[in-house]
């Protein structure tokens, strides 16, 4: 028996050998795992499995495996294990790879397990063998539980275990999205708890393992919970065991900012700890802030310091006991600089800040302290002092010092069972006209409050002593009374009451008494009878009073207000106001109103007077509006009735208003409807009309976000704008004009428009009138499809005509395109003589085509231009022009520019270029070149020229370079035009509306000049007596310092009208170097030497500046200035029996030199053109003439000797330019015919 038990052990144990090691064969080799699979999926039908291969102990991976069942769910694209078989003798478990790809797992809701009996915690985990998990990575991974996914890209790591220390390696986890499951649960319901008193014990907790974090890093997290969180990294260093915990590093980059922490903490007794925390603050308005954070101590006594750093400063300190429930604390807050807004400039801040605050929510204290500024508060110094507890707080000793003044109080608010409150405030001193000027003075008071909220849901508020005194500009300020208001049931039952709200300014005063309550009774009375005393910007005096009457349901409202010389600084006046009338605003508006306004006078605008007057109710209204006034007045009616869920429905009937272009009158009632709900107007069709000019809205309109109107203007005349024309300027003509408009929102609109003038004229009244009529102006546009298409043409009367086709598109886009031809053709500038005066001649025909295509910023232009046929003779142009042709040619981006003008003396050459590629660099450039160019401006100057200039032109500045020269000249002056007197550097110009006129500003454009000035050998000048050859050389020049001339002109061949005598110019120069209004002077004028004895030499000597010329008299030999003064005048030397006569001729000569100007407006006031007093002649034949024209080409000439009384009567007329009749009558008779002619 014995025998047979040992065999049946014996096999047995082969038996189990067999199929240990059978299983072994099966694992591990290739085709064993294909039979383990095999088996697997047979005995679990929810187990697929697409493919395996490699074995266990060399590696094995499954492809395709997915695995469900009734509340889970997994697939997996690839899983694979790679275990060290050669560990297994350690004895340890050596894992050298571990992946997964694209696994799914989804946990839905089970049944519950039954709850297992609580078990002893553990104390100590330990692992048999060491664990070894290396190259553990798994990516593409999607989780679902319980409606919560989350799904990572990658996650590497490696770990390892060995009794019980567990250790992780370095950790990188990447791209982690997380959405939390949305829960329809109602949040439970939770009773109040009142705190406990007995202090808080903490658990000892023991931490089984130990358990060492050499680097997890979470990166790119976005967690959706459920608004979107991003976290750019998240990293832990530390390490656990039993009750110790030590975070060697923790990093968190977030969207929010970046906070770092380390320290540690021991899990037992009262939590002894040691934290440092730091943030870097992103979020606004916050960004650019610092926070550092260090707790010490433990839960019972934890020592706190914080400190806040950036455009907020603050610190934080103190101790807290957080076992304790409580909470007992003592703390301290500073801070440097608070302010608001936060992130920009700071409009409110606070300085100096200190909060010192001690005790437990059972009973605490605190002080406070603090300086308050801001833009639109004055500085405030605040100091106050807080007690409390968990139903209640005081602020006692309440001290603001502001405004030159204090304000002192308290205040408490009691929560324990029914919110209440009360404040006492008292101020003195307080100079408002410290923050704001106008309200210059000082208030002296006390306010009082208290309140409470019932327990019925209502409020109360009681305000039972307000009084507050002082002066405010000078005038005495009282505000007193008492107000209380409550609604003691919550459910609208307002409660209003007082028995006198009075505030009294100087003379004015506002009273407020009665009461708000089911019945109505109070009164607001107004007399300000000087209202600049209160606002200093306003005028006049205002009375009335205000009554509300009725029931809260049906209140009535009557007012009664009378208001005289209102005014509003210097912008606005008005002589009188009057309102009056009734209104109830509930339960339908009713009532009645008048406002009455006369002499309202403001910039441009005067309105005589202006009435309005509107009564009814809801359903059936009228209101008028009548205004005299300028530059507009009206009168107008509208009736209509009100629905205030739908809207207002009306008509606008028996109006009409005057403007500056005359009345109008309106021919039809227009219906007016407004929509609340769209806030549509409809507006129906009208016409205004004038005469027979009509202004229409062809159809009804709809005035909304979208919508389409048709107007038009039939038969206008232009004579009804003849009012903003110059009084030289008259218009006639009619318009007729019609546009179909559309527009919708976030587009342009839609338009066609058309406008057409009929045949008229403008003329202005000129020396001859300048008259440019038209047979037809047409002009039609077209807006569409981002489109506009627009045409123009202009028929003028017995002329030529100009058109112009323009095409824009893409208008909203930034590259916008213009397709356009522009067109003259055939115009005669005949038309324009007028404007150059009478017995001009002017004549060129225009014409020209030029297409503009490309960008609307910057188009091409080819074509040209053409001026023909140009002639010109006038008394207005300084050139006669005999033939001329100018013509323009553009290519793109460049252009032409030639001309030959042929004069009777001379011709003139134009030519220039123009370059416009860059439109912010473009060039250009003119050359002008002539020969002997007659250039004449009567009655003073005719020259001869001979240009040789060179213009270029860029956005920048204006170069001119090149010479001229004047070979023959004659240059007449008699009187100085009024541009040659310069305006006093100290008058002011004043505008039509009497106010000056601003300087022009300095043009952005540098003119820069150099210009050769040659004046040749037959330039003559005749000026104020002086007779003269001019010969010289100057140079001028320009630039932004302004003009200036270099060189000198020398007066050659001269005589001089001085002192009674025709002085002979012995030397003679005009100097300039710099501005060219301060030439030097060095001239010498001498007496002929034929007409003074004794061989002497006399004359004036003139220099210096031309402003301020030195003159002296001179004589060679030098003598006495009388003897010199006396050759000078007479031609010989002073002696007993001539002095009489020769003083006599000085003081004539030097009188009549002096009168001139005055004796030619004398002339002139009685109709003698030229009227002028000289004499002539000399020694013993000296006179005084009188001459002047009495008519055109007629001169009279009337002398008496002045040591002789011969008189001589001279009558001269002017037969041609150059040949005269004269006729002689005095001790000798004559006639005599004179002609001049100069030989070149």
């Amino acid at each position: 028996m014995m025998r047979w038990i040992k065999r049946f052990v014996i096999a047995i144990v082969l038996l189990l050998v067999l199929v240990v090691a059978g299983v072994f064969a099966v694992l591990l080799t290739p085709a064993g795992v294909k039979l383990a699979v095999w088996g697997a999926q047979k005995a679990l039908p929810e187990l697929t499995i697409e493919k395996s291969s490699g074995a266990l102990l060399n590696g094995f991976a499954l492809e395709g495996v997915a695995f469900s069942m009734e509340g889970f769910s997994l697939s997996g694209k690839s899983l694979s294990l790679d275990i060290n078989s050669r560990c297994l003798s350690g004895p340890a478990l050596c894992v050298e790879s571990l992946t997964g790809d694209g696994i799914e797992v989804v946990v839905g809701e089970t049944e519950p397990s039954p709850e297992s009996p609580p078990s002893e915690p553990l104390t100590e985990i330990k692992t048999p063998v060491p664990l070894f998990l290396n190259g553990i990575a798994l990516s593409d991974i999607s989780l679902d539980i319980l409606g919560t996914k989350v799904h990572w890209d990658s996650l590497t790591t490696s770990a390892q275990m060995q009794g019980n220390t567990v250790t992780l390696k370095p950790t990188e986890w990447k791209g982690i999205q997380v959405k939390l499951a949305q829960s329809e649960e109602k949040p439970a319901e939770t009773e109040p708890t009142t705190a406990g008193t007995t202090p808080i014990e903490l658990p000892t907790v023991n931490i089984p393992l130990n358990v060492v974090i050499e680097g997890f890093a979470l990166k790119d997290a976005e967690l959706q919970l459920p608004q979107k969180q991003v976290i750019h990294e998240f990293f832990v260093k530390g390490k656990a065991g039993g009750s110790d915990i030590a975070l060697e590093e923790v990093r968190l980059d977030a969207e929010q900012g970046k906070v770092s922490l380390n320290g540690d903490i021991k899990l037992q007794e009262n939590y002894p700890l040691n934290l440092a925390a730091k943030a870097n603050v992103r979020m606004e308005p916050l960004q650019g802030h610092s926070l550092t954070l260090d707790a010490n101590g433990d839960l019972r006594d934890l020592a706190l310091k914080a400190n806040l750093n950036g455009v907020l400063q603050a610190v934080l300190s103190g101790k807290l006991d957080a076992l304790d429930p409580d909470l007992p604390f003592n703390v301290l807050l500073t801070s440097k600089n608070l302010q608001w807004p936060i992130d920009s400039k700071a409009e409110y801040t606070l300085a100096s800040t200190a909060i010192n605050a001690s005790g437990s929510l059972k009973k605490y204290s605190a002080s406070v302290k603090t300086q308050a500024s801001g833009e639109a508060i004055p500085d405030i110094d605040l100091s106050t002092k807080l007690t409390g507890d968990l139903g209640n707080v005081m602020l006692g000793d309440i001290s603001l010092k502001t405004l030159g003044g204090s304000i002192d109080g308290w205040a408490s608010v009691d929560w324990s069972k029914q919110v209440k409150w009360q404040t006492r405030l008292a101020f003195s001193d307080i100079q408002p006209g410290l923050q704001w000027p106008e309200a210059e003075g000082k208030l002296s008071g006390e306010v009082q409050n208290s309140g409470e909220l019932t327990e019925q849901g209502g409020w109360l508020v009681r305000l039972p002593e307000l009084d507050i005194e002082g002066i405010i500009r000078d005038q005495a300020l009282d505000l007193s009374g008492q107000l209380n208001a409550s609604d003691v049931k919550g459910k609208g039952d307002l409660l209003v009451e007082t028995n006198g709200l009075s505030l009294r300014h100087g003379p004015n005063q506002i009273d407020v008494s009665g009461k708000v309550d089911k019945a109505l009774a109070l009164k607001l009375n107004l007399n300000l009878p000087t209202l600049s005393a209160s606002i200093p910007q306003a005028g006049g005096s205002i009375k009335g009073n205000i009554g509300l009457s009725g029931t809260l349901e049906k209140p009535e409202a009557a007012l009664q207000i009378n208001a005289n010389a209102l005014r509003w600084e210097e912008l606005v006046t008005v002589q009188d106001v009057s309102i009056r009338g009734s209104v109830t605003p509930l339960p339908f508006i009713g009532g009645g109103l008048i406002v009455e306004v006369n002499g309202v006078k403001a910039e441009g605008v005067e309105v005589k007077s202006l009435a309005l007057r509107a009564s009814g109710d809801e359903k059936d209204q009228t209101v008028s509006l009548k205004v005299d006034g300028k530059p507009v007045g009206a009168n107008l009616s509208v009736r209509g009735s009100l629905d205030r869920e739908k809207g207002w429905k009306g008509a606008l009937y028996s109006s009409s208003v005057k403007t500056p272009v005359g009345p109008w009158k309106l021919m039809n009632d227009v219906p007016l409807n407004v929509d609340f709900k769209s806030g549509a107007v409809d507006i129906g069709a009208f016409c205004w009309m004038q005469n027979q000019s009509k202004i229409c809205l062809d159809k009804p309109a709809k005035v909304a976000d979208s919508g389409e109107a048709q107007l038009s203007i039939v038969d206008f005349n232009l004579d009804i704008v003849q009012s903003f024309l110059p009084v030289t300027t008259t218009i006639e003509g009619q318009v007729n004009a019609n546009a179909n408009v559309a527009w919708k929102p976030n587009a342009l609109p839609d338009l066609k428009a058309s406008v057409n003038l009929s045949k008229g004229q403008v003329t202005e009244q000129l020396d001859a009138p300048l008259t440019i009529g038209w047979d037809a102006v047409n002009l039609d546009a077209t807006l569409a499809n981002n489109t506009l298409n627009a045409d123009l043409l202009l028929a003028l009367t017995d002329n030529g005509k100009v058109s112009l086709n323009a095409v824009m598109g893409n208008l909203e886009s930034q590259k916008r395109t213009l397709k356009s031809t522009f067109g003259i053709d055939s115009i005669d500038l005949d038309i324009l003589a007028p404007a150059l005066g009478e017995d001009t001649t002017l004549a060129g025909m225009l014409n020209g085509n030029v297409v503009l295509n490309g960008d609307l910023d910057a188009p091409t232009a080819n074509g040209s231009i053409e001026l023909s046929g140009l002639k010109l003779q006038s008394l207005a142009a300084p050139v006669e022009v005999s033939e001329g042709k100018i013509t323009t040619t553009l290519n793109g981006t460049s252009g032409r520019i030639n001309g030959d003008i042929k004069t009777p003396d001379g011709d003139l050459v134009l030519a220039g270029n123009a370059d416009w590629k860059d439109l912010n660099a473009w060039l250009a450039s003119l050359n002008v070149k002539g020969q002997r160019l007659k250039v004449v401006l009567p009655p003073m100057v005719a020259l001869e020229v001979s240009p040789d200039m060179t213009l270029n032109a860029s956005p920048k500045s204006v170069n001119v370079n090149g010479n001229v020269s004047v070979p023959w000249g004659r240059i007449v002056v008699e009187n100085l035009p009024e541009s040659a007197v310069q305006v006093s550097s100290d008058v002011v110009i004043l505008n039509d509306e009497l106010k000056p006129v601003k300087e022009e500003e300095t043009n952005p454009i540098t003119v820069n000049a150099k210009i050769a000035v040659n004046i040749g050998d037959d330039v003559r000048l005749e000026a104020f007596g002086l007779k003269t050859n001019l010969v010289g050389k100057l140079d001028v020049a320009s630039n932004n310092k302004g003009p200036s001339v270099n060189g000198e002109i020398n007066l050659e061949e001269g005589t001089y009208r001085s002192f009674g005598q025709d002085l002979q110019i012995k030397k003679g120069q005009i100097l300039f170097n710099g501005p060219p209004e301060q030439p030097y002077l060095q001239v010498e004028a001498i007496r002929n030497p034929d007409a003074i004895e004794d061989g002497v030499e006399a004359g004036i000597r003139v220099t210096g500046p031309a402003d301020a010329p030195e003159v002296q008299v001179f004589s060679d030999p030098a003598m006495p200035q009388a003897n010199a003064l006396s050759y000078l005048t007479r031609g010989r030397n002073l002696d007993s029996e001539s002095d009489g006569n020769a003083m006599t001729s000085m003081l004539i000569g030097l009188g009549l030199s002096q009168s001139g100007k005055l004796v030619g407006q004398i002339g002139e006031a009685f109709g003698v053109q030229d009227l002028s007093v000289d004499t002539s002649g000399s020694g013993n034949d000296e006179k005084v003439e009188v001459s002047g024209y009495i008519l055109p080409g007629l001169q009279v000439k009337y002398g008496v000797g002045i040591f002789t009384s011969l008189p001589e009567f001279t009558v001269r007329y002017r037969l041609l330019s150059d040949l005269y009749v004269e006729a002689v009558s005095g001790a000798d008779n004559a006639v005599d015919l004179l002609y001049q002619f100069s030989i070149k």
